[in-house]
């Protein structure tokens, strides 16, 4: 008899182990004949759905952590969504794991990974931090990383065009007449942050505009400093480029409580297309990042190096969303 697994349940029942899975953690999500004949067959295997005793035993689970650095953040919650999703229809049980920017954490869910034989998980995104715990604990073959990792090929990734992003912010104000544009950022210690501001920076000396950075800070806070570095201003700029959305609702607010007005008195983009944004006021112009196919890819990615021991860095490409928190300068 081979060790049991859900794998073996799957190849006697005849169906895929995803429905295995959601027969015993999901059964509403089965029909009814099917999970029957499911825990028939794995009742004649004398296989239970005990998923740490099954990992101790053979060495392997179907747990799936998602490490973040912060839940309040709805990109980290709507990422953890459809990743929940996309590991469910692969028989997958996703963990959330928050570290809060905490090295620490980082080392204990790296050791929990090792313990519960993790086939594999997912870093987002991709920190200092994170890339120094990969090494200690040798995990580059068996994480994806929702963000780029510097000098480190070996390890797959999957990230939005940071560059492609900011063009698209500041081509869409320029079309509005705009050619003073400032930036905030507020994107604590990732890739991802340097590449935004790295291409603000660069698109706007191209441009011929001075760059304007109202704060280069890396916590939320960096909206409201950034608004009230604006408000100082003899001549502020006539709109904002926010690193992320909720640093563009920070900058929104701010301003709002001190009587300047989005977008009459000034424009504000944001970077990330939350659905939080379309439900702000004004509601959000921003560059939407395909947060749904993050998810999906990263966990395809990861079941590929598995498999063939294959290296993919999937860059997708960003969106504008316009909405109501741009127009053309004030005359």
């Amino acid at each position: 008899m081979p060790d049991l697994s859900i794998d073996v349940v799957a190849k006697a029942a005849g169906v895929h182990r995803s429905t295995v899975s959601r027969a015993f953690s999901r059964p509403e999500a089965v029909k009814r004949e099917t999970r029957e004949h499911i825990l028939k067959v794995a009742e004649g295997l004398g296989y239970t759905m005990s998923p740490l005793a099954q990992a101790l035993r053979t060495k392997t689970s179907t747990f799936i952590p998602l490490i973040v650095p912060d839940i309040t953040n709805p990109f980290f919650a709507e990422l953890a969504k459809t990743m929940t999703q996309a590991a469910d229809e692969r028989g997958y049980q996703l963990l959330l794991c928050v570290t809060n920017g905490d090295p620490a954490k980082t080392d204990g869910y790296f050791t929990a990974m090792q313990a519960m034989y993790a086939p594999f998980g997912i870093v987002a995104p991709s920190t200092k931090v994170d890339t120094e715990a990969m090494k200690r604990f040798d995990f580059g073959h068996k994480v994806v990383v929702i963000d780029r990792v510097e000098g480190d090929d070996a390890v797959p990734t999957v990230t939005v065009d940071s560059r492609r992003g900011i063009m698209i912010a500041l081509e869409h104000l320029h079309s509005l007449g705009h050619t003073s544009i400032g930036y905030v950022s507020g994107i604590a210690g990732t890739h991802t942050a340097q590449d935004r501001m790295d291409a603000y920076l660069e698109l706007s000396a191209d441009s011929g505009s001075a760059p304007v950075v109202l704060d280069s800070g890396s916590d939320l806070d960096a909206g409201t400093r950034g608004a009230e570095h604006y408000l100082e201003m003899d001549n502020p700029p006539t709109a904002i480029i926010a690193a992320n959305d909720m640093v563009a609702f920070a900058v929104i607010s701010a301003l709002g409580q001190r009587g300047v007005r989005v977008p009459e008195d000034v424009s504000v983009i944001g970077f990330d297309g939350l659905a939080l944004g379309a439900r702000f006021n004004p509601p959000l112009t921003t560059v939407r990042q395909p947060i749904a196919d993050m998810g999906h890819i990263a966990i395809e990615l990861a079941e590929k190096q598995n498999i063939d021991g294959s290296v993919d860095h999937i860059v997708l490409e960003p969106q504008l969303l316009v909405r109501g928190s741009t127009s053309g300068p004030r005359k």
